[in-house]
């Protein structure tokens, strides 16, 4: 069977659920081949996640629930806290899967946890999702208005395709937004900003993939490493807690 690729880059199939998003759209079926059995968990229900863990860094083996990042990335997280990043797409389906469980992270998460959602830019055609990511990151900076979400719901489920400038604009414009508010945040130093140090987050991760977890620049782990979405966040929060000094 011939797949379109760009019609697999933009929009979600449901075929693809039980798989994780590849870094390259050329590789994206041979990823779904050979990954499905260990990722076809991402999928699951989401209303069970817990925190804290029932786990404990003795319970871990190294390359199997998580992989160390050699060399150790940059963090940004103010002094005292640990960094955990969300190394996520627009477009993948198992991002979209994961983010009802990432959002009841974000409320229940330690105190001493810096988290943050970076949308990956792993081959050239991602980074129209990142802008429209950060569009939204800026306009919406408290997230009252869950304009991320909302976005996520306009790819997935009403299958608009927002790498078309003009659907784009008339998106946020639903939203309550003017053009001219748009295209000010696009000239933002801000945004720019943004942009490139999600580039080099994406880049130093290493990651082949999406959505993966990165904690304190040190560890990697994602659903299918972990087992489930529920032993996902326990995980983070093993190797959360031995990052808190």
């Amino acid at each position: 069977m011939t797949i379109n690729k760009k019609i697999l880059t933009i929009f979600v199939m449901p075929l693809f659920l039980a798989v994780a998003c590849g870094s390259s759209s050329s590789d994206v079926k041979k990823v779904e081949v050979k990954d499905n059995a260990k990722t076809d968990s991402s999928s699951q229900n989401t209303s069970n996640v817990k925190v804290p863990t029932k786990l404990s860094l003795a319970d871990l083996v190294e390359g199997k629930d998580y992989k160390k990042i050699s060399p150790e990335m940059q963090t940004d997280a103010p002094e005292g806290k640990v960094e955990v990043i969300e190394l996520m797409w627009l477009g993948c389906p198992h991002c979209y899967s994961l983010e009802p469980a990432i959002l009841k992270y974000k409320k229940n998460h330690p105190e001493f946890v810096d988290f943050k959602q970076v949308p990956a830019m792993l081959n050239p055609s991602w980074s129209k999702d990142a802008n429209t990511y950060y569009l939204a990151d800026i306009l919406d900076p408290t997230g009252e208005k869950e304009l991320i979400t909302q976005i996520f719901q306009a790819i997935h489920d009403q299958r608009r395709n927002l790498r078309n400038p003009a659907t784009l604009i008339r998106l946020f414009k639903q939203f309550g937004y003017t053009e001219e508010q748009v295209n000010n945040v696009k000239s933002s130093m801000a945004y720019k900003a943004k942009l490139k140090r999600a580039q080099e987050i994406g880049a130093a991760s290493q990651a082949e993939s999406v959505p993966v977890v990165l904690i304190n620049g040190k560890y990697r782990t994602s659903v299918s490493m972990a087992g489930s979405e529920e032993r996902l966040f326990e995980v983070i929060d093993v190797l959360s807690k031995k990052e808190h000094k």
